[in-house]
């Protein structure tokens, strides 16, 4: 399965069960099904956490697997306790260096 197809599926995936618990949750449960494509998980990683204005955040993560990195931005609504992603993208993972 290419990029193209697991980012739709994984749309579909978020689409279908938006409202059901934290969304980095959801979209790894996801990732799970794709698991001969993706890889094993990794880790996650916080890129950002940047405050829009006094009820939105913007939080960038990365979450790693083997094959793939798929970078997503999640805006929290603090009002009403609600998240929607702003970004999905696939990129190719991260080598990690060894210090």
């Amino acid at each position: 399965m290419d990029n193209r197809k697991i980012k739709l599926a994984l749309t579909v995936g978020i689409l279908n069960q938006t409202g059901q618990g934290n969304t980095l949750q959801l979209v790894r449960r996801l990732m799970n099904k794709f698991r001969a494509e993706a890889g094993d998980f990794l880790g996650l990683r916080q890129l950002e956490d940047q405050v829009l204005n006094r009820s939105h955040t913007l939080q960038s993560f990365a979450l790693d697997f083997e094959h793939y990195t798929l970078n997503l931005d999640i805006v929290n609504n603090r009002t009403d306790n609600t998240e929607s992603i702003n970004r999905l993208e696939f990129s190719t993972p991260t080598p990690m260096i060894a210090a």
